[in-house]
């Protein structure tokens, strides 16, 4: 059930990631059928230390991104996107891996609207509990191209500042009056990638009538600015 050609997953990654590039955001193909999801939600729920919302480079999610063979199929391709045109100067391995847990009824991270540091965001589904009807299920909430490509990490600073205005439910349906807000609940397991440091996103809660916990692992590429803000409170987050 699980086996797969990987270079059949990615046969269309470069028409893929012109839409990346115009829309902001793409849908990858469903992991459901390649990935032994229920393995790794169980190798999850039996580990003590993933008690934390957010856990940096687990084994699972590393695991994961090498059976996909993202560093052969996507990485290079976004690396490339990058240099020519985005202005990176980096280094490929500029990465950032987190696995994010969170438990039914916790809003500790809810409404947390946020620009990441990285160029680029990549989101993989492991489990979308279900929710009683009309409750939320902790889906992401974004909003692609909310600002421009920052140039200056002073630019980029005081933007992050001026849109943390937007960071509680009031202030992010507000903003539905300027920005077309995307809602994605990853009920059909599929990745989803997005510009980073452009699209302003946030979740919402889990409602405690789920049965489980929510998992989605987080991969981010590229910081232009790895000495500025987002690379002091990654330091913070490590600690």
């Amino acid at each position: 059930m699980f086996e797969i050609n990987m270079e059949n997953y990615w046969v269309d990654i470069d028409t893929r990631l012109e839409v990346l590039m115009n829309d902001g955001f793409v849908r990858l193909p469903s992991l459901s059928n390649i990935i032994n999801l229920e393995k790794i939600r169980n190798d999850i729920d039996n580990k003590s230390s993933y008690n934390n919302n957010f856990s940096e480079s687990t084994l699972e999610h590393l695991n994961i991104n090498n059976e996909l063979q993202i560093n052969k199929y996507l990485t290079p391709k976004l690396f490339d996107i990058a240099n020519k045109q985005l202005s990176y100067t980096g280094v490929i391995n500029n990465q950032y891996h987190v696995s994010r847990i969170v438990s039914p009824g916790s809003k500790r991270e809810q409404y947390r609207s946020h620009f990441d540091s990285h160029l680029f965001t990549l989101v993989l589904p492991i489990r979308m509990p279900n929710v009683s009807v009309g409750k939320s299920s902790g889906e992401l909430l974004f909003f692609p191209n909310a600002r421009k490509q920052p140039n200056f990490e002073i630019i980029n600073l005081f933007e992050k500042i001026y849109f943390k205005r937007f960071a509680n439910e009031k202030s992010t349906n507000l903003f539905l009056f300027d920005k077309k807000m995307k809602i994605e609940k990853f009920e059909n397991y599929e990745p989803l990638l997005f510009i980073g440091n452009t699209t302003l996103h946030t979740n919402n809660h889990l409602d405690k009538s789920a049965l489980f916990s929510r998992i989605t692992f987080l991969s981010h590429f590229f910081d232009p600015f790895p000495y500025g803000l987002g690379g002091l409170l990654r330091k913070i987050r490590s600690r």
